[in-house]
């Protein structure tokens, strides 16, 4: 009896230690095959950081491009712009000057044609200053310098090479000429020049009368 008795304990003592050495290895088998699990989705989160890295890089790279070539493409036109804005001033600069070359013609031959109107030595353009009607438009007296030098109109903030070159054809040299400018001479130049307001706007006579005392100060 106390052979069975021994016997069943010792079973019962290797069934537990059975028992406890298969938990243990499936424990370790499941502890394991998670760690495997996890380490895999921390690999493929690891490899997903690297592609969106890579994206965002390629993204900022083909923003850069694309800003680069915005800029280029906005100078572009903006040359193509001035381009095109300085052969219209151009060829309406080229146009009025034919223009005006014609008006002087008609206003010289209206003078030869009646002297006892007009003084014999008057410039074109103050005949058609003085035959202007109040409040109409006139062109601005053409006189040469007294000393024979010509001021630097570019002086002038608003005028630039072109109006300048424009203006010395026009007979305009001093500072004082544009300091004398009546409004019907300012419409006249404005018109002109196809920049209404300008002169106003940028107080060419104001600038004018201020260089011209200085000059004279000066000198």
């Amino acid at each position: 009896m106390t052979y069975l008795i021994i016997q069943t304990f010792i079973l019962l003592l290797i069934a537990a230690l059975l028992g406890l050495v298969l938990g243990w290895y499936l424990t370790r088998m499941a502890a394991a095959s998670l760690r495997a699990s996890l380490q895999t989705r921390v690999k493929n989160s690891e490899a997903d950081a690297r592609a969106l890295r890579t994206e965002l890089d390629d993204a900022v790279n083909a923003r850069g491009t694309c800003e680069a070539e915005r800029k280029q493409l906005a100078e572009a036109l903006a040359e193509l712009q001035a381009a095109a804005g300085d052969a219209e001033t151009e060829m309406l600069v080229k146009l009025r000057a034919e223009l005006d070359a014609c008006r002087a013609q008609l206003s010289d031959a209206s003078v030869q044609s009646d002297p006892p109107q007009v003084a014999p030595l008057m410039d074109a353009a103050v005949v058609g200053e003085a035959a202007a009607p109040d409040g109409e438009p006139a062109a601005p007296p053409r006189t040469a310098p007294d000393d024979g030098r010509a001021d630097d109109l570019q002086q002038i903030k608003g005028i630039g090479p072109k109006i300048a070159t424009i203006l010395n054809e026009l007979g305009i040299m001093r500072f004082e000429q544009i300091a004398a400018w009546t409004p019907q001479n300012i419409a006249w130049i404005n018109d002109h020049l196809r920049f209404k307001g300008r002169v106003e706007r940028e107080k060419w006579i104001p600038q004018a009368r201020a260089l011209a005392d200085a000059r004279d100060a000066a000198d």
